[in-house]
């Protein structure tokens, strides 16, 4: 079994020395130790993943897009867990057309120390990818393996991949449910309505395959939250504005500063798009979901935050026919649609 591993840096990839952890060549060995497989090994560069910038994702992304995926029986990408969910997103949907598993992993302390759930992860990812070899699924695309503490390693779909709790480090998919566990050596999927039964490549973005990717800068997100002021944004040389909704799908709509009209009235000014997610299909809505009617606000449907993010900035990243691929498919199943 040949694997690729394409390592990243993070807390997967680094060293304590006098109580200060970097990133660290001296720990690349300890992944491998004890597992019967044929590695091979790259890194495009090592960052502590908190580093991540359009730039690093950009350099990754082509980095991936230009693979021999034909060579190998998967993929492990290690990658730090702070911004794991972006990376994982970003990754899910502009990878959606290969036909072997490509596991993102992490751990939340150096392989050092004992109780790190970095080696059983990446164990889990080879174990995830040998199933695939021998026939025992056939799921393919872009996944993210996590050992929350306590609890048997979880696959993610990467673009439904939340940002880790903050304060236990754990894990979890947008929807509420995983796309499986992995039990000893063997993949189990979850069976829900929410998660699909399985994966397969999807062609939409295959036009990306063996280019370079430069991602947009100029994307703002925004989180709805008490008091939250648009006058204290500027959205000059902004493509689009990307605000998070209250769960309900609702927005602001009271005060001068703090109505989601007076973005709308920014935005007008400066032509800058405006997305808002996660919008939901239901049986009525509230008076304030009626500023969302306007023309100007484009809702994204039943999708979690780090894959609505990464769908603007490479939907913004292309031309205008490709970004209307980009915003009107559900490429590797970012939207939850039951």
């Amino acid at each position: 079994m040949k694997i690729l591993v394409v390592i990243t840096g993070g807390t997967i990839g680094s060293e304590v020395l006098n109580g200060v952890a970097d990133v660290s060549q001296n720990t690349n060995a300890l992944l491998f130790d004890g597992i019967n497989a044929d590695f091979e090994c790259v890194s495009p560069f090592s960052i502590l993943s908190e580093n991540s910038t359009p730039e690093t994702l950009s350099k990754l992304c082509s980095y991936m897009l230009s693979i021999p995926y034909e060579k190998y029986d998967g993929v492990i990408v290690t990658h730090g867990s702070d911004t794991l969910a972006y990376t994982s997103a970003m990754l899910g949907l502009v990878l959606s057309w290969v036909s072997i598993p490509i596991v993102i992993t992490a751990a939340d302390s150096v392989l050092s120390m004992e109780h790190s759930n970095g080696k059983p992860n990446f164990n889990a990812a080879v174990n995830f990818i040998s199933g695939f070899k021998k026939g025992e699924h056939s799921n393919t695309g872009v996944f993210v393996i996590w050992q929350n503490r306590g609890e048997k390693p979880c696959v993610h779909l990467s673009t439904r991949l939340n940002e880790a709790d903050g304060y236990t480090d754990s894990f979890s998919s947008w929807g509420g449910v995983p796309f499986g566990y992995m039990k000893g050596i063997h993949f189990e999927h979850c069976q829900s309505t929410v998660i699909p039964p399985y994966t397969k490549p999807d062609d939409t973005l295959s036009f990306l395959k063996g280019g370079t990717l430069t991602l947009s800068h100029n994307i703002a997100l925004i989180e709805s939250f008490v008091g939250l002021d648009y006058n204290s944004f500027c959205f000059s040389g902004k493509r689009a504005v990307l605000l998070r909704l209250y769960h309900s799908a609702t927005v602001c709509t009271a005060g001068e500063n703090t109505s989601i009209y007076r973005l709308i009235e920014q935005c007008t000014k400066t032509n800058t798009d405006i997305y808002v997610y996660p919008a939901k299909q239901k049986d009525y809505e509230y008076i304030t979901e009626e500023a969302l009617n306007y023309k100007s606000v484009h809702r994204l449907y039943n999708i979690g935050k780090c894959a609505a993010y990464s769908k603007l900035m490479l939907a913004y990243s292309l031309d205008d026919f490709q970004r209307e691929k980009v915003l009107s498919n559900n490429i590797f199943f970012e939207e939850i649609r039951v």
